[in-house]
């Protein structure tokens, strides 16, 4: 790549006895480069690079032979002008044009509108650089304004900064990998440390209560469906009876209910749902994940079924078949702001304590650890993207599952005495007695010190 120097001043250009344009002497104006780039691969344009600003002839052929060097390692930014909102919505609907989950998109959309934007959306986004990023990062946990009429939300946590950060470190990660920044500026800020909350389930006692108060409330299936299998609200809203086999005992997690703003066509009524649609689980680990159900469990999805059936003929012609399990009399999907009320009433009827109803899901894990279930299989079962993701969780309820597995462990080693009889006895755990360790010369049991 080829590159050259010059000086921009208002002086009248000079020229050399040859003809050749001499640089302006004088200390005024500012220097600039050019590097050629090649040609355009798609239109076999020829491009170039032009940058200026700079105070002295080394100061423009330092940054020139830099950029030279990036432009033959491979790492060169090209500038073509993108402030880092037009980039951020480019990306953005890149993604949702290769298939987004609505759930994501939806947290994209907000971190965008509400902190990348305001605060870095009018830089170039070549220009943007670490300490930009960590100053938007501050401004995260400040308070919202709060317009006349409307509830002050809390200010957002350290969580909410690192997922912030998490959605800018994408977005720069792809524009790093199409050459259009240097570096990703996201990927060296400081983040605040968050700790994660110890979950507080619901005792198997007080679940008991709640689940026999529930009586003929038309969503206690529901209720005791996630209770029984640990899935989420919106896989729970979103389960078809196409994926239960109460013969067998199973069901088979293949789409959730969420909540989002969008214009697209219900596949089954050809309807937008207001603020809700149909889509995949939220992790990848989680979809087409096969869940076995109790006994118990299955019988109330049993007994669901024929009240939804006498539903279904009550309604007649007008009866919106989406073939869920759980909906509205009607046949259309819940609304799950709805549900999330409803459970909270019916934990007032029961008298037990408010709990979230994502803390049924939590429940569900707890008993099953609590009755020695593997750790993978609970991860698989509820669909974590990983097991460390459980055992962050519910590490804390493991103190008794942990001691009676290790008492089951040191039951397989083989023993000659009983382990009641071990230690009991005198001398078990003693060190044979050695005259010369034990009495060393000039210690208190040495035959020296007897005699003095």
């Amino acid at each position: 790549m080829r590159g050259s120097v010059s000086k921009r001043c208002p002086c009248p250009p000079r020229l050399s006895a040859s003809g050749k344009r001499l640089a302006c002497q004088r200390d005024h104006g500012s220097w600039f480069y050019i590097v050629d780039l090649g040609r355009d691969p798609q239109t076999r344009r020829r491009r170039q690079e032009k940058r200026g600003g700079f105070r002295t002839r080394d100061e423009a052929t330092a940054a020139m032979n830099a950029a030279v060097k990036a432009i033959n390692d491979g790492t060169h930014a090209r500038d073509d002008g993108k402030t880092v909102g037009e980039w951020l919505d480019e990306w953005l609907g890149d993604k949702v044009a290769h298939g987004l989950r609505p759930t994501t998109e939806r947290s994209y959309r907000q971190h965008i509108r509400d902190h990348l934007r305001p605060q870095l959306g009018d830089l170039r986004l070549r220009e943007l650089r670490p300490n930009h990023v960590q100053a938007m990062l501050r401004t995260v946990t400040l308070p919202r304004p709060v317009e006349p009429g409307q509830k002050a939300r809390p200010a957002p946590g350290p969580v909410t900064v690192r997922r912030v950060h998490a959605t800018l470190r994408a977005a720069l990660a792809t524009a790093y990998k199409r050459q259009l920044v240097a570096l990703n500026a996201a990927a060296h800020v400081d983040l605040p440390k968050v700790t994660r909350a110890k979950v507080r389930p619901w005792d198997p006692a007080e679940l008991g209560r709640f689940l026999d108060s529930l009586g003929g409330e038309r969503l206690g299936a529901l209720f005791e469906t996630i209770a029984g299998t640990g899935l989420r609200r919106g896989e729970a809203c979103g389960l078809r009876w196409s994926d239960v086999d109460l013969g067998r005992g199973v069901l088979v997690v293949r789409q959730q209910l969420v909540q989002a703003k969008t214009d697209q066509r219900c596949p089954s009524c050809g309807t937008v749902h207001k603020g809700h649609t149909f889509g995949p689980p939220k992790t990848a680990s989680g979809e087409d994940r096969v869940v076995e159900l109790d006994g118990g469990t299955a019988g109330a999805l049993l007994a669901w079924r024929l009240r939804q059936d006498e539903e279904r003929a009550e309604w007649a012609a007008a009866y919106v078949d989406h073939g869920l399990v759980f909906c509205r009399e009607n046949g259309n999907p819940l609304d799950l702001a709805a549900v999330t009320k409803r459970f909270g009433e019916l934990c007032d009827v029961a008298g037990v304590r408010r709990v979230r109803l994502h803390d049924l899901r939590h429940g569900a894990a707890s008993l099953l650890l609590a009755a020695g279930a593997d750790m993978a299989l609970v991860s698989k079962r509820l669909g974590h993207s990983s097991i460390s993701i459980t055992a962050d969780t519910y590490s804390h309820l493991l103190e008794g599952v942990g001691r009676a597995a290790a008492e089951r462990a040191a039951a397989l080693v083989p023993r000659t005495r009983s382990r009641d009889q071990i230690g009991d006895q005198p001398g078990d755990h003693e060190m044979p007695r050695d005259q010369s360790v034990t009495n060393p010369p000039g210690s208190a049991g040495s035959s020296r010190s007897r005699r003095e």
